[in-house]
């Protein structure tokens, strides 16, 4: 039974990663090409006002990661509504859906990375013991996405005024999120409000694993950690709960 479940998320992600770039004249190269493409216009501007050493190298790092997660919630969230066909004419484990979006952006973020890596390492800027915090970076942030987005999906289907709320939610995000900037150039009395964002730490984590920059702050990494298990828990136990009925609202 497991084994068939997990081939058949294979399918629908194996889809998933075909249908991206279906078409699409320079394909793969869009992996890197779209957050190259923001980090020099958005780096271009806030260069002027952040004072990071290599700059664009950090903004880059954060882009990667940020577009991962955007890119996953906002498109998990309407994923039920938007296979119901499939979901009234046959039965699987629902929550295929949104995971095999989610795993097929980390497969892309994934290979974003590892083209980064080949340009860092010319560069000397991989050290080790602390590149080894990319790993635990990398798989809280593939399973608070997944935690997430089964929170909003699950919602979404009943009340779908939940995707107009994460539009904009994602971008107020974005700017409570030290992807632009680090968490030593915040002031002391802002910490308690990153300590409640639990995307702080993890973004702390992907710079100072590649780049050697930003605060790994126990304190905040321990109240981030705490909030991440619970909203991972909370949207496994409400997708459990609601998804008996998503083909009666569908």
């Amino acid at each position: 039974m497991k084994r068939n479940y997990f081939d058949f998320l294979w399918a629908m992600t194996e889809k998933e990663i075909k249908a991206r770039y279906k078409r699409a004249v320079f394909g793969f190269l869009w992996v890197i090409l779209n957050p190259v493409l923001q980090m020099l216009i958005i780096g271009a501007i806030f260069s002027f006002f952040i004072k990071i050493p290599d700059y664009f190298l950090f903004l880059f790092t954060g882009l990667l990661a940020w577009n991962f997660f955007s890119l996953s919630v906002s498109k998990t969230t309407s994923s039920i509504v938007n296979e119901r066909a499939l979901l009234q004419k046959a039965k699987f484990p629902t929550e295929a859906i949104p995971i095999s979006i989610i795993l097929s952006n980390f497969f892309h973020m994934l290979v974003s990375f590892i083209l980064l890596f080949m340009i860092l390492v010319p560069l000397g800027k991989i050290a080790f013991p602390q590149v080894l915090l990319l790993i635990p970076a990398l798989l809280w942030i593939l399973v608070f996405t997944v935690g997430i987005s089964l929170f909003f999906a699950s919602l979404n289907v009943r009340f779908r005024d939940v995707n107009f709320f994460v539009q904009t939610l994602l971008i107020l995000w974005f700017y409570a999120t030290p992807v632009l900037y680090s968490l030593n150039l915040i002031p002391d009395k802002l910490y308690p409000l990153f300590s409640l964002n639990p995307l702080s730490s993890i973004f702390e984590l992907f710079h100072f694993s590649l780049l050697g920059q930003g605060v790994v702050s126990q304190e905040i990494m321990v109240s981030n950690l705490a909030i991440s298990l619970i909203i991972i828990f909370l949207g496994i136990a409400m997708f459990k709960k609601e998804q008996k009925y998503f083909v009666d609202w569908l």
